[in-house]
């Protein structure tokens, strides 16, 4: 069941009208992390990030507005800033299909049983519904498995089922076939704790970008869960 995984994005362009400076500094930073490019042309036809009140630069045909009220919609993301609210607008401007969960890179080691056996292998992506970890050997559509991750004082066991397996040649990492699962069933505290993981660590992936008193201004900004933002402010690794 070897299959492709990837997606068409249009160009992700973006340019930043943000009137708060430390706001302005971590969107920057969240962007560029998540693979977007900066760009103040117009022509080049970016998404517009813009303070509600800010004059609108002109040429600019798509916009994102942020906002103290609490009225939001597509169009439109309220301060304090939810991050994973952020993520998920820039996914349904770029995308044709965007993702409905927030998602992060990362080499996590991992257990996974499955056909009898335990093999320790390490994640490629994580999302709080889903995975994607290097396989030995390839998995059929919606074979079953149970998943061991262990982060710091916290363990989650996930039941899963594959989606796909792809080969790393494909997406050119190398000779490693990768899985993608759908954790299912989840509880909800199981789900907002793994989302809770990813916003942190991508926080904790900015901070040195920003500085430690630019960042310290910057999380006021934002509507963090507690342990977002314990990892976030943390000094250990992912």
């Amino acid at each position: 069941m070897l299959g492709k995984a990837s997606r068409s994005p249009m160009v992700k362009q973006v340019h930043l009208c943000i009137n708060n400076s430390p706001l302005h500094e971590l969107i920057k930073a969240l962007i560029l992390e998540w693979g977007y490019r900066l760009t103040d042309k117009p022509e080049e036809d970016p998404l517009l990030l813009i303070s509600e009140g800010m004059e609108q630069p002109p040429g600019f045909s798509h916009t994102l507005i942020f906002s103290s009220s609490h009225y939001q919609d597509r169009h439109r993301l309220e301060v304090p800033l939810t991050i994973e609210t952020l993520y998920l607008a820039l996914e349904n401007h770029f995308h044709r299909t965007p993702r409905n969960h927030i998602r992060i890179c990362v080499d996590w080691p991992i257990r996974v049983t499955v056909r009898g056996q335990q093999i320790d292998t390490h994640l490629v992506t994580l999302a709080d519904r889903g995975i994607r970890f290097i396989s030995p050997f390839e998995l059929t559509h919606a074979e079953e498995m149970e998943i061991r991750m262990v982060r710091e004082n916290e363990t989650y066991n996930l039941h899963a089922k594959a989606v796909y397996s792809i080969n790393g040649k494909e997406i050119g990492r190398g000779d490693n076939i990768e899985v993608g699962a759908v954790c299912t069933p989840q509880s909800k505290e199981v789900r907002d704790s793994i989302r809770s993981r990813i916003i942190g660590n991508y926080l904790k992936r900015v901070r040195p970008v920003l500085g430690s008193n630019l960042f310290a201004e910057a999380l006021h900004q934002l509507n963090l869960t507690r342990m977002s933002e314990t990892i976030a402010t943390s000094e250990c690794g992912d």
